[in-house]
């Protein structure tokens, strides 16, 4: 009993407590809610249980729970004509974007706010996405369809913006694909020990584009394939964010994910897969051939894009499958040492001094992004790569075929984006839809040219024949598009005052005024073509009247048009009788409207003719008036004689709206309406029918992309008198008179010449130890015959008096002496890191290119380094090798004294003059002279290049001295 009596107390002395408690945190709350609401603090907005005392008003509740749909993202809402920032986004993003921040008060809070007009939402964007590496999200406002119902506005998420969901912003670079990546990894495998042979499925696409693919990796080789596609975001399961891969401590090559955009997705399943611009049967079949892995980072994608564009109906091509056996790898490092489309500056990227900046001569953005993908994937067929070297040589060969082809394409355009734009819903159909046609039309001419030149010389260009099968044109698609849109040609100055001179000749002599041609005609009817046919034009009429309204019947030429208002329709007015019914109607309305505002003028001006008199179709709160003006005297009067019919009168204006006005206006606009309404209809047909034919009008973009590219080669080679290359696929390097893309470029535009270099790696040695003094052009030599192997594996000619290459499946780099500040790496680490890289995967096909290994250690370290990774790639990779360094004599001897066998090593080193007159201070000691000659160096010459540099004099004596200590 006591203890019951016991254990009752305590439990009412706890609940008692905890009443206490709560009514305690009440006071409290009330009391920072309070401070909150004076003082304009950071506030928690999300306070749980709410009161009428702490609620937010429903507006504000409403603007809060949009923001709270959309975690992670900074949400743009439409308020009238403003984009507006609402609670903690204001305060964080509103200073950032240089927005002042204001509050707005309620009864119970001060909301902070910030905003900007519409007009600035692009800007604003870029801001927030592109600097600051954050999703918006865009809400705008949608009135009420429902007419009876007035000042409902609903809000929802029209689009949400990411780095790669980008459409057609005015920051997206059209030159390069944006593309959105998905990484799928197995599941449950941040529990396992780490495999680099772990599959992992990558996807990407490009939304811009509606261009797809899939690939099957592995771990190790993922940071290399990102490398390579460069994505502008980086999508990752939601199940790993707690994982924090991109930190390295599961799998320390992950740390590199750091350098991406990286967002974590749940994938929501629905029939994503309708979203393929493709049949079912045709969808299942290719899906059927991806990989688990392929298919989840496909899913994922998907989804994500899905949500970020909800109201988008984005056309994608079937996904192509990558595989990495098909191209020349390289890993990121490799590619960055290069400097194949950026390179570092300042801390920043750039094409400035790239490989791409310094080849590229495409005529258009779609070329260049086809470019891009062949210098990030050089394949190994031979087939494949003689088949462009078979285009670069026919352009090359026939200047007027090449100039008249890049005429063509620059006409033609992008025109692969308006497509797409033109499918996901955004900008306006109407000039997506004649953009289309305009290029397709143009494409049509380019193909009768191709096949007019190919008729003229088959012999001669007879890889245009199976190019000219393959290319399918929708033709039909775009007469459809011009036989339906009105599209306004400009009227040709010459032309015009033919058809002028035509219509002054029937004049008869008391005729007074002349027909005044307009510029837009009535309406949407097209004014005089550019091409007009004379003969066409009716036959001159003994009267005037006849001849004049004949003509103007044909071309819709009035002289009232300069009078009233125009009216632009979109469709060509006679497309179906109903619509050409209503034209009709509509033109008797017109002309009643035009007669109506002749009569108040005739009235008007008997007070005073300096009167203006027009329409407008908005004048402050009323619509559809005429506004009369003039003097106050003469509008005074004129209100006496109108005065029925005046909504307004003010000193110097009267705004006229009589009943015969109103119920004019009134049908005017239903007709209108009427017109608009048919219009949308026809319009979404065609629409319709340009979507279906997309996949074609890719396919044919995709194969001008080719002629741009190689064309572009053609270019290049006669600009720099480049030769074809010869590609086996014996493992050889044999280049006579090579020289470095870049560097020479460089060399051109400052007047001096390069000194061409040769090389027989593989033919004499397949291991070439490169000795010489910095600045001797070592480094250059050795990127020279990289970047030599990809220009002859994309199908480019190349920088030389003749070259045969063997097919090089893998290329590695150790150039360079550099940290990794961001992966806390030192530059000896990193050295480590790329020669273990090359150890491990290099193969008998492959090309190295080492550069003075074991410099970042000390000089002994160093040599042992050096002469083991020496031995390795000698012994058991067996590749083509340019090993470039300062411990030539050391390396001989240590191979000597070990008994390696070194009847595939050769020495070679940079040639040096030396000055005649050595101790001149105004003359250089050394004559660098950059050619490649047998030997190795037996000096660095470290002190001359010293001097050279501008060492003090005082400085070079003690180095001298402590040289000569050494020795």
């Amino acid at each position: 009993m006591f203890v019951r009596q016991g254990k009752k107390a305590i439990s009412n002395y706890a609940i008692a407590r905890k009443v206490r408690l709560i009514s305690i945190s009440s006071r409290i709350f009330q009391s920072q809610l309070q401070e909150t609401s004076n003082t304009n603090e950071p506030f928690d907005w999300d306070r749980g249980a709410r009161t009428n005392k702490t609620n937010l008003s429903p507006l504000y509740a409403s603007m809060k729970r949009l923001m709270d749909q959309n975690p992670g993202c900074v949400s743009l809402i439409q308020v009238g004509s403003f984009y507006e920032l609402y609670f903690d986004q204001a305060e964080i993003y509103g200073p950032k974007l240089g927005l002042k921040v204001a509050t707005r008060k309620t009864s119970n809070h001060c909301i902070p706010m910030a905003g900007f007009p519409l007009s600035q939402l692009r800007k604003f964007v870029e801001v927030l996405v592109q600097e600051h590496n954050v999703n918006v999200a865009i809400v705008d406002q949608n009135s009420s369809k429902d007419k009876t119902i007035h000042n409902l506005i609903h809000r929802k998420i029209s689009r949400i913006i990411s780095p790669g969901t980008l459409i057609d912003e005015s920051f997206l670079n059209f030159d390069k694909n944006n593309y959105l990546v998905a990484i799928s990894f197995p599941p449950n495998m941040e529990r396992l020990p780490p495999d680099p042979d772990m599959p992992v499925g990558l996807a990407w696409i490009d939304v811009s584009i509606g261009e797809s693919l899939v690939q099957q990796t592995t771990l190790g080789d993922l940071v290399s394939d990102l490398s390579r596609i460069q994505p502008s975001e980086i999508l990752i399961s939601k199940t790993l964010q707690s994982s924090n891969l991109h930190t390295g401590k599961w799998y320390a090559p992950l740390q590199d994910l750091r350098r991406y955009f990286i967002r974590y997705h749940t994938i929501k399943y629905t029939d994503l897969k309708l979203q393929f611009k493709a049949s079912v049967q045709a969808t299942r079949k290719a899906l059927e051939e991806f990989t688990p892995r392929e298919e989840a980072a496909m899913n994922m994608i998907l989804s994500y894009v899905s949500v970020n564009l909800p109201e988008a109906n984005f056309s994608l091509e079937l996904p192509t499958q990558y595989m990495n056996s098909d191209c020349l790898q390289m890993d990121a490092r490799t590619r960055d040492a290069l400097e194949l489309t950026e390179r570092a500056i300042g801390g920043r990227s750039s094409t400035i001094g790239t490989l791409l900046s310094t080849i590229k001569r495409t005529t258009t953005a779609s070329g260049t992004r086809l470019l891009i993908q062949w210098i990030k994937s050089p394949v190994l067929d031979i087939n494949e790569i003689e088949r462009r070297q078979q285009y670069v040589e026919m352009f090359l060969y026939n200047p007027y075929l090449t100039t008249q082809t890049r005429h063509h394409l620059n006409a033609i355009g992008d025109f692969v984006r308006y497509a797409q734009r033109l499918s996901m819903g955004t900008g306006d159909v109407v000039h997506h839809l004649v953009s289309i046609a305009d290029s397709l039309n143009k494409l049509e001419a380019f193909e009768t040219f191709l096949k007019e030149e190919y008729d003229r010389n088959p012999e001669q260009l007879n890889v245009l024949r199976d190019f000219l099968k393959e290319l399918y044109i929708p033709k039909d698609i775009a007469n459809e598009v011009y036989e339906t849109i009105y599209v306004e040609k400009p009227v040709d100055i010459e032309e015009e005052e033919i058809v002028m001179s035509e219509l002054q000749q029937s004049e008869s002599a008391e005729t007074e005024g002349s027909i005044t041609i307009s510029d837009s005609g009535i309406a949407n009817e097209p004014p005089v073509p550019v091409n007009l046919d004379l003969e066409s034009v009716p036959e001159r009429a003994d009267s005037k009247d006849a001849y004049s309204n004949s003509f103007l019947a044909k071309y819709r030429i009035k002289e009232e048009d300069r009078l009233m208002p125009q009216f632009a329709f979109t469709i060509n007015r006679n497309y179906n009788p109903e619509l050409s019914q209503l034209h009709s109607e509509l033109d008797l309305l017109e002309t009643r409207e035009s007669e109506l505002i002749a009569k108040v003028k005739e009235d008007i001006h008997a007070i005073d003719p300096k009167i203006e008199v027009v329409k407008k179709e908005t004048y402050g709160r009323y619509e559809n008036i005429l506004l009369i003006s003039g003097k106050q005297k003469s509008i005074g009067q004129a209100y006496k004689i109108l005065e029925h019919d005046i909504r307004e009168h003010k000193k110097k204006s009267l705004i006229f709206k009589s009943n015969d006005w109103r119920a004019l206006q009134h049908l005017i606009r239903e007709k209108r309406d009427s017109i608009t309404v048919i219009e949308q209809q026809i319009i979404e047909e065609l629409k319709s029918k340009v979507i279906d034919q997309i996949p074609s009008i890719k396919a044919a973009s995709k194969l001008v992309d080719f002629l741009d590219v190689t064309s572009s080669f053609s270019v290049l080679a006669k600009e720099n008198h480049w030769v074809k290359p010869t590609l086996t696929t014996y493992p050889i390097l044999a280049i006579e008179n090579g020289r470095h893309v870049v560097v020479e470029s460089s060399l051109q535009q400052s007047g001096t010449n390069f000194t061409p270099n040769n090389s027989t790696v593989g033919q004499n040695g397949k291991l070439w130890v490169i000795s010489g003094p910095n600045m001797g052009g070592k480094s250059t030599y050795l990127r020279q015959n990289a970047l030599m192997v990809i220009l002859a594996q994309i199908g480019s000619y190349v920088p030389a008096s003749s070259a045969t290459i063997g097919i090089v499946d893998k290329i590695f780099t150790r150039i360079g002496a550099s940290d990794d500040l961001f992966n806390d790496l030192s530059t000896f680490m990193v050295e480590m890191i790329e020669t273990s890289n090359i150890l491990q995967k290099a193969t008998s096909q492959s090309l190295a290119i080492v550069d003075e290994i074991g410099r970042g250690t000390s000089g002994k370290e160093g040599i042992a380094i050096a002469y083991a990774t020496l031995v390795e790639l000698l012994r058991t990779n067996k590749c083509r090798t340019l090993f470039a360094t300062h411990f030539g004599i050391e390396l001989e001897s240590m191979l000597k004294e070990n008994g390696i066998d070194q009847s595939d090593v050769r020495y070679f080193r940079t040639r040096v003059l030396h000055n005649a007159n050595p101790d001149n201070e105004f003359e250089s000691p050394l004559i660098i002279d950059h050619a490649l000659e047998e030997g190795i160096s037996e000096r660095s010459h470290a002190l001359e290049i010293a001097r050279m540099a501008g060492f003090p004099k005082s400085a070079l004596d003690v180095a001298k001295r402590a040289l000569d200590a050494m020795s």
